[in-house]
């Protein structure tokens, strides 16, 4: 059986659904484990083991990766979006434009045996630093939406859910919301994780904080009984390479989804059939939208289409094989005979990754936010462990 080391930083949505997808291989002769990059041994680097890093890019992961390459010992590098071209000053670009967050992302991914991406776009970016990547589908956790379904309501609720860093997306829909609301008395704009620039939460424009909980995350939008979803993104090199995860959702939470007309979703979305395509411009937004609005019947013909599409194409059970062929193939391209990572070394570079680490997070948080926010996290640590 194949054994995989999913190596992460952090909980969140993408290191959620891997675990489910690594959890559903095993049927398929794979094993797993999941380690964070701070809890990592030397130990837990045994021969039969293969790496799999999931979007770590500092130089305690890069440490490892350079330990195991010195070691003949081959690694997964997993990456779903371009962090090479994240635009807007916000705290994620910042972070992966760090020169020392770079260094390492680049040694990663170009050492790596095999870089896995779920987006044809991102294959062809990543592959000027490896020419050995693969393309894996995404999946959707439908067992997230068993139980009780969402209360009804009279209102038109047009929802988005995300991280803050959308914001700039969403600034193709925030000159629309007055006039749809003027227009049409029973809709509701509801926003989780982030509000459109210039737009106040009130009455009928709600605002729900974020959650890295990706199961509360789903089950949230499945209680919101969302009758449109939206999902804006700005043509450029970053969100072209993202995952159609928008769609994945919408189509398998029964709602009814708008999306730009731009790779990944104008790949997967057939356009008036399981979703709308519509261009960023305003009147081709407001125009999807005021359509959906006044037409309940479109939108449950594209819902039964969307969702019998999601359960076609994202379940696990579609999924996790690719998943598991891959690995099962790199397992037995895996060299017998290793070389033992050398201990001496392992300290030295585990201690100057902390190091790297803790810099580059300090200049990122005080140029987000100065002593204040550097001081807020710091007691916030603190709490925490107490």
């Amino acid at each position: 059986m194949a054994r995989i080391l999913m190596i992460i930083e952090a909980k969140i949505a993408t290191t959620y659904l891997l675990e489910q997808i690594m959890e559903a291989c095993r049927a398929h002769g794979v094993d797993h484990e999941v380690k964070f990059m701070t809890e990592l041994q030397v130990g837990d680097f045994s021969p039969n083991t293969i790496p799999m890093f999931v979007r770590c890019a500092d130089s305690q992961a890069s440490a490892w990766a350079k330990l195991l390459s010195d070691a003949g010992r081959p690694y997964v590098y997993y990456i779903d979006d371009n962090f090479w071209r994240i635009v807007g000053d916000n705290p994620l670009a910042l972070y992966y434009r760090h020169p020392t967050v770079r260094k390492s992302l680049e040694f990663m991914v170009s050492h790596a045996e095999t870089v896995i991406v779920n987006s044809p776009e991102l294959a062809r970016f990543v592959s000027s630093f490896n020419a050995r990547v693969t393309v894996l589908p995404s999946f959707f956790d439908f067992s997230l939406i068993d139980g009780p379904s969402s209360v009804s309501t009279d209102e038109i609720r047009i929802g988005f859910a995300g991280s803050p860093s959308r914001v700039a997306d969403l600034s193709l829909i925030s000159p629309l919301i007055q006039p749809i609301l003027e227009r049409f008395p029973k809709t509701v704009f509801e926003f989780a994780g982030v509000l459109p620039w210039g737009v106040k939460a009130g009455a009928r424009v709600r605002f729900f904080p974020h959650t890295g909980d990706y199961g509360a995350y789903i089950k949230f939008q499945t209680s919101r009984n969302w009758a449109i979803g939206l999902a804006p993104l700005i043509d450029h090199e970053a969100n072209r390479s993202k995952t159609d995860n928008k769609y994945r959702e919408y189509g398998a939470l029964r709602i009814a989804g708008i999306y730009s007309n731009i790779t990944p979703y104008k790949d997967v979305v057939r356009d008036a059939q399981t979703g709308l395509l519509v261009d960023n411009t305003e009147k081709a937004w407001l125009d999807a939208i005021s359509m959906l609005v006044k037409l309940p019947e479109k939108r449950n013909e594209l819902i039964g289409v969307a969702f019998d599409d999601a359960k076609k194409r994202y379940t696990l059970s579609t999924v996790s094989q690719n998943w598991a062929d891959v690995f099962i193939q790199m397992d037995g391209r895996r060299p017998k005979n290793v070389k033992k990572l050398n201990l001496r070394k392992v300290r030295w570079e585990k201690l100057w990754g902390r190091f790297e680490r803790y810099r580059v997070h300090f200049m990122v948080n005080y140029r987000d936010g100065g002593c204040f926010l550097i001081t807020q996290k710091i007691i916030r640590k603190i709490l925490v462990r107490a």
